[in-house]
């Protein structure tokens, strides 16, 4: 009966699949609409951190990443870094080299800090400890 169905209203107009269709040769290849998205699981890579320029109240954290992502800097004058303890400056825009000027810095002091770097598909990589010092 379905045969007979498929045979007098037509297939495209029956809404019905004929036997076998689906195992055609390339036949997928005629009937997908786009490709599957490929899904990014795969956290950025962080490398090159370091404090420069730094002087009595300023200095300058740079890293790279292997990807483009945003920017944070968390830091504190005690260690372990902590929800707590610290100041967060981020910048949000994309990029691959990072430069975050923390600011309004006391003089001969002792600063530790984090990066973290998130990427659009938002996969997040947090470094661990870095530390410099202010200069008197």
């Amino acid at each position: 009966l379905r045969i007979l169905e498929l045979l007098n209203e037509g297939a495209g107009k029956s809404g019905k699949i004929p036997p076998g269709l689906l195992h055609a040769p390339g036949i997928w290849k005629k009937i997908a609409t786009s490709t599957p998205p490929i899904l990014d699981t795969i956290p950025p890579v962080i490398s090159g951190i370091s404090a420069t320029s730094t002087t009595a109240t300023t200095t300058s954290i740079i890293w790279t990443t292997n990807e483009l992502t945003d920017s944070l800097v968390s830091y504190a004058t005690s260690s372990p870094i902590t929800p707590e303890n610290k100041t967060d400056v981020s910048d949000s825009n994309y990029v691959t080299n990072h430069d975050i000027d923390l600011i309004d810095l006391t003089a001969s002091t002792t600063y530790y800090y984090m990066i973290t770097s998130k990427d659009s598909s938002n996969n997040t990589a947090t470094s661990t400890e870095y530390s410099f010092t202010t200069i008197p």
